[in-house]
């Protein structure tokens, strides 16, 4: 099954356990505060430390457990395939945050064994993650509740299922509602052993509690918007591509692929000159294939607001993906209206003309239509800008998710 924008493969992302005396040697960051016995004190479980430069889920990852010591809650970070090499973690990372070092089962396994309530609360994201940490649990006689003192949250991120099956029937041209079916239960088999589920959208919440799931909690994502600081149409040009590309076979891959096989030529044809910017980790094999004419692929950017700053319109032409798409909230909030699948327009969920135009990926003449109507016509990409950065502002207020994260951890079921 795949992972991840939710996009990362486990198996790719493995470190090395560390040998000998440094295996003992786990946790960074400050230790300021961590014993004091009035914290909270919460385990997080992910794939890798969570920038909000990777996507994959980690961005929002990324707001939540900020925003948890934020709130004063001594937290500590399991990445379990993946910990930054070069003391890179805490590139934006609260450095209260205890962060250890990687070793998959075996990780978590030495945490299992310092004993059950040295936690408050237990979070554990995504579905792989939440069945290791289950099996190793019971393998030490324990169960998530009584492995904590409090609270155990499980944060689906995304219905993966959902995800692969698109994949699937886009590859084999066909899919059954059996087959669906039996994924999604076995992906949420376990969930009834947290006292919450969290999702990231109302869509996906609904789609859970349609297969039994009834103790889920909806948390998006959290972002703020400044349109008076914003450039408007007249100050920007071209278009924005944003989202990792790090492996073959990921959704941002294979949209980039169609939209520069199927569309880029059209909107170069009706706009000579316009170009394209493509920002975010990317494999060099990949890198070479995307080199075509107004095509730029920067890699990894530190800080891609300049870039925001300058374009036009972004383009999510995301074909399958499961969760809620971080690029399309980002662009919104930076004031950078899209065109977007309609995928993932009904993943967000959104009003028709608020933040972006979806069009269906099917339609490659009417995908570049968009792109070319909405790159030229300041009436359209004003209205859709503006009613993008109101939405933003309703949905992905900071100080309601602190508050809906205060709820989960603090209040009992």
């Amino acid at each position: 099954m795949l992972k991840g924008d939710g996009e990362d493969d486990p198996a790719a992302m493995r470190a090395p356990a560390l040998p000998g005396p440094e295996a003992a040697a786990l946790a960074t960051g400050s230790t300021a505060g961590r014993d004091d016995p009035w914290r909270l004190r919460v385990l997080y479980v992910d794939d890798s430390v969570p920038h909000i430069d990777r996507g994959s889920g980690l961005p929002r990852a990324n707001f939540i457990v900020n925003a948890l010591a934020d709130l004063g809650y001594a937290v500590t970070f399991y990445p379990v395939f993946a910990r930054d090499p070069g003391g890179d973690s805490y590139r934006d990372i609260d450095r209260s945050v205890e962060i250890l070092q990687a070793d998959e089962a075996e990780g978590f396994r030495r945490i299992v064994a310092e004993g059950a309530g040295r936690f408050d609360v237990l979070w554990v994201s995504r579905p792989h993650n939440i069945a290791m940490v289950c099996r190793e649990l019971a393998n030490a006689g324990l169960t998530p509740r009584g492995f904590v003192r409090s609270r155990v949250i499980f944060d689906s991120e995304a219905v993966f299922a959902l995800r692969d099956f698109i994949a699937a029937s886009m590859t084999n041209r066909f899919g059954t509602d059996a087959a669906l079916r039996t994924a999604i239960l076995q992906e949420t088999r376990l969930f009834a052993q947290a006292d919450r589920v969290v999702s990231v959208s109302e869509a996906e919440a609904r789609l859970l509690a349609a297969f039994g799931v009834d103790n889920v909690s909806v948390l998006g994502f959290a972002l703020g918007s400044n349109d008076d600081a914003l450039p408007g149409f007249a100050a920007r040009s071209g278009f924005l591509f944003i989202g990792s590309l790090a492996r073959e076979g990921q959704p941002n891959v294979d949209s980039l692929d169609w939209l520069l096989d199927e569309a880029w030529p059209r909107v170069r044809e009706a706009i000579p000159d316009v170009t394209l910017t493509v920002i975010g980790e990317v494999l060099p094999e990949i890198r070479d294939r995307f080199a075509r004419p107004g095509i730029s692929v920067l890699g990894r950017v530190a800080d891609p607001g300049p870039l925001f700053a300058r374009a036009r319109v972004c383009i999510a032409p995301t074909r399958f993906a499961a969760g809620i798409p971080h690029k399309v909230y980002e662009s919104v909030s930076r004031g950078v209206p899209l065109v977007v699948t309609a995928l993932l327009a009904e993943q967000i969920g959104w009003p028709a003309g608020t933040g972006y135009l979806a069009r269906d990926w099917r339609d490659a003449t009417g995908f570049a239509d968009a792109l070319c109507r909405l790159h030229d016509d300041q009436v359209l990409w004003t209205r859709l800008r503006e009613a993008g950065l109101a939405q933003i502002a309703r949905d992905c207020d900071p100080v309601l998710h602190r508050a809906a994260l205060r709820r989960l951890c603090e209040v009992r079921p």
